[in-house]
């Protein structure tokens, strides 16, 4: 898709896609896209900016911690 985040200045990382970014987003999609590519575009921006602020708010978790949570709900699912 090639939406380069390294221009992006730093209040980007706030939850809020502006207007800018969408518009540049919906932009470089090719010109046969469809609403699917544009909508998923724009998700896919947004999660990313999600995860950059999250991160920088040092809202993380190790890989052990992952393999942790992701062995518990296996294990509620198989309890059902």
């Amino acid at each position: 898709m090639g939406f380069d985040l390294k221009h992006l200045p730093e209040r980007a990382m706030s939850p809020i896609i502006t207007k800018a970014q969408i518009v540049r987003a919906v932009s470089e999609l090719p010109d046969d896209a469809t609403l699917d590519d544009a909508f998923e575009r724009l998700f896919v921006l947004h999660k990313i900016e999600r995860g950059l602020r999250e991160a920088a708010e040092g809202q993380t978790m190790t890989q052990d911690e992952v393999q942790a949570y992701f062995r518990k709900r296996r294990a509620s699912w198989t309890q059902e």
